[in-house]
This record gives structure tokens, sequence and C-alpha cells, in this order.
């Protein structure tokens, strides 16, 4: 690990946690998977910053959430959707083997609507959860779960 990605690594582990981070976290330490939060890898001169690394199982976890209303929520979640997505591709080409799940949660979103339109983005996730219930199988279908 070289300087920069040790110091950023320091940086955002003193950014608190969402509370849908604590969730995650929570449940994380439930199944008993070991895990780093905001977790930092090198990319190129770059550095990319996932949510959750559980290192043992080599998956990267992402995760977000809006409570916008029905309509404003789908066009926020896809575009971060695609950001996210970027984020996957990215760590697959610098690691190959690694698995990447996201968590999307918009409870005022048809499941539906937004299943479909975070799929045809999230092209390079192994798993896509739309809430922590959803997550817990996700997970414990890569073999995740001890």
């Amino acid at each position: 690990m070289n300087a920069s990605t040790k110091w950023m690594s320091r940086a955002h582990a003193l950014i608190p946690l969402t509370e849908q981070e604590r969730q995650v976290r929570d449940l994380l330490l439930e199944l008993g998977l070991t895990h780093l939060t905001h977790a930092v890898f090198p990319n190129g001169g770059r550095l990319i910053v996932v949510d959750f690394f559980l290192s043992d199982r080599r998956v990267v976890l992402e995760c977000w959430k809006t409570t916008a209303r029905r309509g404003v929520a789908l066009g926020w979640m896809e575009r971060n959707a695609a950001f996210i997505d970027v984020k996957f591709r990215r760590l697959k080409g610098l690691n190959p083997g690694i698995r990447c799940v996201a968590l999307a949660e918009a409870p005022h979103e048809r499941l539906a609507t937004l299943a479909r339109v975070l799929g045809e983005v999230l092209a390079h996730a192994d798993g896509v959860a739309h809430s922590i219930d959803e997550l817990d199988s996700a997970i414990t279908k890569l073999g995740g779960a001890s």
C-alpha cells in the first residue's frame, strides 16, 4: 500500500457511516464476516473507494439509498448505478476474481421498475439487492456467509 492509499484510507476512516452503511455493517458482523469499511483500491494514479470490502471473500459491496418520491428516485438511483458500475468494472479489471454486490434501496419506487432499470445499468455487478434482507441472500449466494 503506497503513501497515497494509506492517507486516503485514514481519511475515509474518519467519515461517519450513513444509516444504511451502519445497517450493512451490523449485518456483516451478524454473519461473522471480516470486512473493511470505506476500503481504498489503487487504480493507476488514482484511487477507488468502496463502501465495504469482504477481504477473505474478495467481495466489494457498494450501497446507496434514496427516500425521494417515485420518479425522482428512479432517475437518481439510475445515475448512481452508472457511477457504481464504472467502479465495479475498474475494480474487476485491476483485480480479476473480485466480486461486486450492490445494495440499492428506494422505498418509494416500484421494486420491479427499480430492479429492471438498475439491472440494465449494473452490468458488472455479481449481485444486486434492494433491501437489507435481500443483501443477506445475495452475500450468501456468493459464498459470503460463514
